[in-house]
């Protein structure tokens, strides 16, 4: 990976047109310009040009970043500001403390401990071996090995739409490594996992989790092995709502159901989720004001960053109140954790939503 101050000429070709404040979710609650795009690439070309440190308030700002993308969709430079977000935490991870103390809990052996103590209390999974014409592997990540019954949810869907499904057993994506600036342990984690596929024959690679997705298309990045990156250009990636797009779904109970739908920061599977909402029969949808904004379970997983997130999070929860569904759907675990907490709405993944109470054809 390049260091910050490779970006130095990608950095200046920033306009400062403003346009990424339009777009970005947190700064569109807060109004702090330290933290959009373009006030933090002013803030990089002092550090650049030794104006300025790489200290713990600068690093504050950098972490408040969702790595979502919608400014470099919107930057008329055509900057990938998310790569230089990462390049300036690395920097930061690198040469600071906390990035040293960071990098043992985030080790291998004390990381897979944690992992394999989840699985052991509870990683007790139904065994699907049918066979079909068709095979997928499916990613769940640390998700899968901590709530297990996500990914029956997943496999059963799979089953019902003659689609075998592989036993791969992985660990983490490596967003948490990335996201923190801790790139060598990313890099580990991402040759581990493509390494898993190189002797594997598959039809689809299934994903549920919109950050996990875009976690493993992020690898081509940063892997350096040419047989690795080539086995991982090649895998054709699909979110499971891209398996169920076609497909006639109707809500089985009687009951009337209002439904609405929370986009999380990294599906770009947005408007096809939706659509599959829209259209399932015996259920009425309605959009949520602010549906694709932030929830601000990013926030809350750093002190420095709560006060922030409560502003998202009341945000979301007056919108909410304004229709008052039934159920609320979103296709991100962290987001389901974030409106589980702040409505007594049934907040559910959507994926669990179809498979208990929808009939799919």
């Amino acid at each position: 990976m390049k260091e910050l101050k490779d970006y130095k000429e990608i950095i200046h070709t920033c306009s400062k047109c403003g346009l990424c404040q339009s777009v970005c979710p947190i700064y569109l609650e807060t109004g702090n310009e330290c933290t959009v795009s373009r006030g933090q690439f002013i803030m990089l070309r002092g550090i650049i040009k030794g104006e300025l440190k790489m200290n713990k308030n600068i690093n504050k700002y950098l972490d408040l970043c969702l790595k979502c993308g919608k400014c470099s969709d919107f930057c008329p430079s055509d900057i990938d500001i998310v790569e230089v977000i990462l390049s300036a935490k690395a920097e930061y991870f690198k040469n600071s403390l906390e990035g040293k103390l960071l990098s043992i809990l985030q080790s291998k052996p004390i990381f897979n401990i944690a992992l394999n103590t989840a699985r052991f209390l509870f990683g007790h999974q139904k065994k699907f071996k049918k066979k079909f014409d068709k095979k997928a592997i499916y990613f769940g990540g640390c998700i899968e090995t901590v709530l297990p019954k996500t990914s029956e949810y997943i496999k059963s869907l799979l089953n019902k739409m003659e689609i075998e499904v592989l036993d791969t057993k992985f660990n983490c994506c490596g967003l948490p490594f990335l996201t923190s600036g801790n790139i060598t342990r990313f890099v580990e984690q991402a040759n581990e996992n493509v390494q898993k596929l190189k002797e594997i024959d598959f039809d689809y690679f299934i994903t549920d989790c919109a950050s996990c997705e875009w976690t493993w298309k992020e690898y081509t990045k940063y892997i350096e092995d040419e047989e690795l990156k080539s086995k991982l250009e090649k895998i054709e990636f699909k979110s499971i709502y891209d398996l169920i797009s076609e497909s006639n779904i109707k809500f089985e109970s009687k009951k009337y159901c209002k439904i609405t739908y929370h986009q999380p920061c990294h599906e770009k599977n947005g408007e096809k989720v939706i659509n599959i909402i829209k259209n399932i029969e015996n259920t009425e949808f309605e959009e949520l004001e602010g549906f694709d904004k932030c929830c601000g379970f990013s926030g809350l997983i750093k002190p420095s960053t709560w006060k922030i997130s409560s502003k998202i999070i009341n945000s979301k929860k007056r919108n909410l109140k304004k229709i008052k569904p039934n159920y609320i759907l979103t296709t991100c675990v962290g987001c389901l954790i974030t409106l589980s907490l702040i409505t007594r709405l049934k907040a559910r993944r959507l994926i669990k939503f179809l498979d208990k109470n929808c009939n799919i054809k």
